[in-house]
């Protein structure tokens, strides 16, 4: 695992998924552990916030639909060698807050026991995967209207593709999937990541709605269209396809710098 407490400075913005590099942990929690979870997780995160943080951005992201996990956590970087020394930063951070809060025996013990506590949940059946956005801006867009206060509804499509199908591919998703998100009104962002190390697909595709029900809508008006040569370029493009939903939750304030939860 990259680090247990590298953790969430969301920035509001495009650039939230327009950095080249981003450290994905999945985490796994009990059902009946994910409210204590989300309370250890803001505190902590809070806590090793600093100045010195490499970390550009980051986002949470709960669990919804197909997949295995319950909460990810993306944390974005400018290089894959800041994604390394920002785990020394983050922990000398969170150290250095605990002390200056000068607690007593009591309290110290039960900061340790809530600390262990959030350890074992983040670090049990957890794995993590880095991934890039470098160059592919063309594959996305975000709505001016975007606004992070809120929570989202997230659909992440994952594909891997045949060697030297990547071309086909990206002409497909731009003029297929790209075009009738940004066309239909419903969708408020769309961002595309290749995988670079650790366990996962080759591309990821994220599509961003502002409810339930804009998402159904999205896909009634969708379901069913007759495929033209771009999507059969792309579809045979695709060695394997799986779909996932997720919930966007919470992140650190832009203004604030203090991890929140989305409404």
């Amino acid at each position: 695992m990259k680090n247990l407490f590298t953790f969430l400075l969301l920035t509001v913005s495009f650039a939230l998924f327009a950095q080249n590099v981003v450290n994905i942990t999945y985490v796994t929690v009990p059902r009946q552990d994910s409210e204590t979870f989300l309370e250890l997780h803001k505190k902590f995160t809070n806590l090793s916030l600093g100045k010195e943080r490499v970390l550009v951005s980051s986002g949470i992201f709960a669990h919804a639909f197909a997949g295995d996990y319950t909460y990810a956590i993306y944390d974005f970087y400018n290089s894959a060698e800041d994604l390394v020394i920002d785990a020394d930063i983050s922990n000398k951070i969170l150290g250095q807050n605990i002390k200056a809060m000068n607690l007593e025996e009591e309290a110290q013990a039960k900061m340790q026991e809530e600390y262990m506590s959030y350890l074992g949940m983040y670090i049990e059946g957890h794995s993590d995967q880095i991934r890039t956005f470098e160059g592919l801006e063309k594959l996305g867009f975000e709505s001016e209207s975007m606004d992070w206060s809120t929570k989202k509804v997230v659909v992440l499509s994952k594909y891997s593709t045949k060697w030297g199908g990547n071309k086909d591919f990206t002409e497909g998703l731009i003029s297929g999937s790209l075009k009738d998100n940004k066309d239909s009104g419903k969708t408020v962002a769309m961002y595309a990541s290749r995988h670079l190390y650790g366990t996962g697909m080759d591309w990821h595709s994220y599509m961003f709605y502002e409810t339930w029900s804009d998402f159904a809508a999205f896909e009634e008006s969708s379901y069913g269209a007759p495929m033209d040569e771009a999507a059969n370029k792309y579809w045979s493009s695709v060695t394997s396809h799986e779909d996932e939903i997720l919930m966007w939750i919470g992140g650190i304030d832009e203004k604030t710098k203090l991890f929140y939860y989305a409404k």
